[in-house]
């Protein structure tokens, strides 16, 4: 699933009510993943087509086959075919069962759902996590190991604790592609090749994470970590690569983007709980974060909105084509 900050991952992340499907698409397409608290994972089984997403950055990436990303929920985003041309309501994605479906299209995908606040808001901090097997072949070796082990799990749900399985595996998914981050800053945010995080700076993420809604000032933040209030300041720029305040403010903002989607809330109400002492200056850093006053942000997004994800439907299973996957729905005849 999505990765928040640092090594987050590290600690012993529950993964409840996580679920995977698979989906199949043609282009042109326009796709996008159901808005909200939720942490995905997409791994790109054949074809290829590109992510976009404006929050919090607007990179293009594009995807092919092998490949695997993560993506937040709280994030605006969308996939589209290669040279398709923007839509103002994308799609969303045919929801099929992991095992048991025939091809039906050019892209194949497997999109694992984590129903989570914390790691939904961890990942706004990132940005999406690609791992490419060319780039990261051990680590994605790993994760296509992990989606094997899945759909045996999924070939045959006749398997005593088979949920608790499916969860497992998803956390070791989480804690490969928490990998991902820290193999890019290894080396570079500290001699020796060390990891950029430790206990104490976890200790203030996770209780920033746990009451986002708190007046969290630096102090308080440092004072959680108990460390000095300049080494606190230091050692989170390493972390998270940018300053306390700079975090603290683009979470306020998420949490408030969400809000105005989620519930009759007013502008001023809204700037209010995002600790803003005016409407006027909650609409300009609203704007700066996001490219758009709050109230197109509602209209944009309440526009497109659509029911929560459901759990995968069943359809009639045929052999897969090989690897475990086959195996597995040969020992469930």
């Amino acid at each position: 699933m999505v990765t928040p900050p640092a090594d987050h991952a590290r600690h012993d992340v529950r993964m409840d009510g996580v679920f995977f499907f698979r989906t199949f698409v043609s282009g042109p397409f326009v796709k996008a993943l159901e808005p909200g608290n939720f942490s995905y994972c997409v791994m790109v089984r054949a074809g290829e087509l590109r992510l976009e997403t404006d929050f919090p950055s607007a990179p293009e990436i594009e995807l092919r086959a092998g490949d695997a990303v993560s993506v937040s929920g709280l994030a605006p985003h969308a996939f589209t075919s290669i040279g398709a041309p923007p839509a103002a309501s994308p799609e969303r994605f045919e929801r099929l069962s992991v095992t048991g479906c025939e091809a039906a299209g050019e892209v194949e995908l497997i999109i694992g759902v984590a129903p989570s606040e914390s790691l939904a808001l961890g990942s706004v901090l990132i940005g999406p996590i690609v791992v490419r097997p060319a780039e990261h072949p051990d680590l994605a070796r790993r994760l296509w190991r992990a989606v094997e082990m899945l759909e045996d799990e999924y070939a045959d749900d006749s398997w005593i604790d088979r949920n608790l399985v499916i969860r497992r595996m998803a956390e070791t998914m989480l804690i490969n592609m928490s990998r991902r981050v820290f193999a890019d800053r290894r080396g570079s945010d500290r001699e020796g090749g060390r990891a950029p995080a430790n206990r104490q700076i976890m200790s203030a993420i996770n209780a920033f994470f746990a009451a986002p809604e708190r007046g969290w000032t630096l102090d308080d933040l440092a004072r959680t970590a108990g460390m000095s209030r300049t080494r606190f300041a230091e050692e989170f720029k390493l972390v998270t690569g940018q300053t306390p305040g700079r975090i603290i403010a683009r979470l306020r903002l998420t949490a408030a983007a969400r809000r105005l989607t989620s519930a009759a809330l007013s502008v001023e109400a809204a700037a209010l709980e995002a600790g803003y002492g005016s409407a006027a200056a909650f609409v300009r850093a609203f704007q700066r974060e996001f490219g758009e006053t709050p109230a197109r942000w509602r209209r944009a997004r309440l526009s497109r909105e659509s029911p929560r994800p459901e759990r995968p439907r069943r359809s009639v299973r045929v052999p897969p084509r090989s690897g475990a996957a086959a195996a597995a729905s040969n020992r469930s005849r």
